[in-house]
């Protein structure tokens, strides 16, 4: 008994050996590849990471796709630095990785012929605790609207990974204003309404529509214009099955132009700075080789190409810089001293620090070819007074302003304006645009009707839309 009882034992330890040395063996050819796959990832040769790929990958998805969103993931995350094995599961292997800006959870799976059957990145979990103090505000707490931005901006300002937010609130001609948290980690110092200087992203593309809606009223321009009215000769007709891409539709996201253009990836890309190297040169090569496969003004898409390209046009067409346009335009008329691109020495001194997701600090982005998507620099105090002019409708930019406002696409999920997204809340209509660099947060909303706008500046890159729509619902 005692010796069939030993033999037993003995063959369970040969199978558990067996068993353990074919694991190990395993995860060593798993780790041969993934090291293969970083290798190529860093060198830019996302054609070298396919050629591992098995006949079902890429039954599923063709070379030139991978090669993209590959690229486009370089630009995001850098240069991938390490990786650990962290656990097999059901849909193959696990391993942290850790890139320049970014740690990812990387799944691999390989089929029989040891080909890459699956190949996936998902952000890795991370917890940033809140703040154990409370954050610093000049927010009186007397009445309802104190009460209410203290309630839905004490969540948002505690968070681990943000730093400082300004908030306006315009209700029928009288502005409350708010301050919460600072302008720097390092300093205890609350952001000013007045010179605290903060980049608001893709409110930007609003400004941009505005020029264009000025020079449609003044009848210059149209909105029904093809945009190859007003690009060089050298750029092939633009159109699907004969419908051409208006100014319009590159006003109100319906172009069918991509969010951003394959051959911003072409390149060595700065992920904390990753529009720079984009010059305009680079923006008419790719509409050099573009086949629109949509039908224009039928399908929102937002593009920040396709607010570069209308920035460009307004640049080619009215012989101005985009930064120019909009000061001589927009900001000198409305007495809007603090909002610009570039900085002066002064003015820089004055810039918040941005945070990116995890609350480290950033740097300020240069969007190149691609500013009227999202160049712009402000302050709350300017902010406030572009927020008035849209629901007030007085003053030399009324009529453009109006014609902003004006639906020119209706979806179901989506409606737009020029520039401006149209939301309804049961009776009520309001026209609103978030923007987001790598350190900042915007938000600009209003209901022309009621005479109610709501304006939030923040340099941290948490999302603040949800609190400036919450206002205006």
């Amino acid at each position: 008994m005692l010796k069939l009882l030993i033999f037993r034992f003995s063959l369970c330890l040969l199978f558990f050996g067996v068993n353990l040395t074919s694991a190990r063996q395993k995860n060593v050819y798993y780790d041969n590849i993934v090291a293969q796959v970083q290798a190529n990832f860093n060198l830019h040769q996302p054609e070298k990471i396919y050629v591992l790929t098995s006949a079902t990958f890429q039954k599923k998805m063709t070379g030139e796709q991978f090669a993209l969103g590959m690229s486009k993931f370089h630009a995001k995350v850098g240069d991938w630095t390490s990786s650990v094995f962290k656990e097999q599961n059901e849909k193959g292997l696990d391993y942290l990785t850790v890139f320049e800006n970014s740690r990812q959870v990387f799944s691999i799976r390989l089929d029989e012929q040891g080909k890459i059957d699956r190949l996936n990145f998902a952000a890795a979990p991370i917890v940033i605790p809140e703040k154990m103090d409370q954050v610093a505000s000049n927010n009186p707490l007397k009445d309802t609207l104190d009460l209410m931005v203290e309630h839905v901006v004490r969540g948002y300002i505690q968070k681990g990974n943000t730093c400082g937010l300004v908030l306006a609130v315009i209700n029928k001609g009288k502005v409350r204003k708010y301050s919460y948290g600072s302008v720097n980690k390092k300093l205890k110092q609350l952001p000013d309404a007045e010179n605290t200087i903060f980049e608001i992203g893709s409110v930007t593309k609003t400004f941009n529509s505005l020029i264009l809606a000025e020079e449609v009223v003044a009848g210059r321009m149209k909105l029904n214009d093809p945009i190859n009215l007003y690009l060089p000769d050298s750029i092939p007709a633009l159109n699907f099955h004969g419908k051409a891409i208006t100014l319009q539709d590159l006003a109100n996201h319906t172009s069918g132009f991509p969010r951003l253009p394959a051959n911003i990836f072409n390149s060595s890309v700065d992920p904390k700075d990753p529009y720079k190297h984009y010059p305009v040169d680079s923006l008419y090569s790719f509409l050099m080789r573009y086949q629109p496969s949509v039908m224009p003004g039928t399908l929102f898409s937002y593009s920040n190409y396709g607010a570069g390209v209308l920035g460009t046009i307004l640049e080619r067409t009215l012989d101005s810089s985009f930064e120019q346009l909009i000061l001589s335009r927009i900001c000198q008329r409305l007495n809007m001293s603090h909002t610009g691109i570039t900085l002066s020495n002064a003015a820089q001194r004055n810039l918040a620090q941005g945070y990116n997701e995890t609350g480290e600090a950033t740097l300020p982005w240069d969007l190149a070819s691609l500013k009227a998507s999202g160049a712009i620099r402000s302050t709350l105090n300017d902010m406030v007074k572009y927020a008035r002019a849209q629901i007030e409708m007085k003053g030399p930019l009324h009529k453009a302003i109006a014609l902003s406002h004006q639906p020119t696409f209706v979806g179901k999920e989506q409606s737009m304006g020029l520039g401006w997204r149209i939301n309804r809340n049961g009776q009520h209509t309001y026209l609103h645009h978030s923007g987001g660099t790598g350190g900042f947060r915007s938000f600009v909303g209003f209901d022309p009707d009621r005479k109610i706008a709501v304006v939030i500046l923040s340099n941290a890159a948490e999302d603040v839309t949800t609190i400036g729509e919450g206002f205006l619902k």
